[in-house]
């Protein structure tokens, strides 16, 4: 036999054994290719109802969801409100306490007044009278002592007292049903 020959005898066997060799593979891709088409199908067939609920939430939230942008609108709205009555109510607080240091700096020299006043007639008192201003003023403190025995929750009472009204000193609903 001539090379020419025994090449083409090995070109017809390595023909026939790839011809086998695609057919064996084409066969098993074909049962890959159905266990995968099956699976796809199996999982299809689970994951529909799962989506036919979804597709079933999305329509039931489609009204809530057109409701939500003027709902967002609307809170922002309050937001803004709210943001407004708080710098509103700085702007007041601050008012309040200005007004606050001023009533406190006038009830100050509204003390210094009296008491100028009360020394100024204890000097003329003294003056007239004759006698010292320890006097005068050992009777002055004398009065507080008595309102203090008759009311110790108050303060210790000056010449003249601007304190504050307490709760103590408030009639109670008790106390206005009494008198009636």
């Amino acid at each position: 036999m001539d090379y020419l020959q025994i090449a083409l005898l090995v070109l017809v066997v390595v023909g026939v054994w790839a011809v086998v060799e695609i057919a064996l593979t084409m066969r098993s891709a074909r049962r890959d290719i159905e266990k995968v088409t099956t699976s796809a199908n199996d999982l299809i067939e689970q994951v529909q109802p799962v989506v036919a609920k979804l597709d079933g939430v999305v329509d039931e939230l489609e009204p809530a969801a057109k409701h939500m942008a003027p709902l967002a609108e609307s809170a922002e709205t309050t937001i803004a409100a709210a943001n407004v009555s708080v710098e509103r109510l700085n702007g007041i607080l601050a008012d309040v306490s200005a007004v606050s240091g001023t009533a406190s700096s006038v009830t100050g020299a509204v003390n210094r007044v009296a008491e100028s006043a009360a020394s100024g007639v204890a000097s003329v008192m003294s003056r007239i009278t004759g006698s010292g201003p320890a006097e005068h003023a050992a009777q002055l403190e004398e009065a507080p002592e008595v309102e203090r025995a008759e009311r110790p929750d108050r303060a210790p009472v000056r010449y003249v007292d601007y304190g504050e009204v307490s709760a103590v000193d408030a009639p109670t609903t008790e106390d206005t049903e009494q008198e009636k």
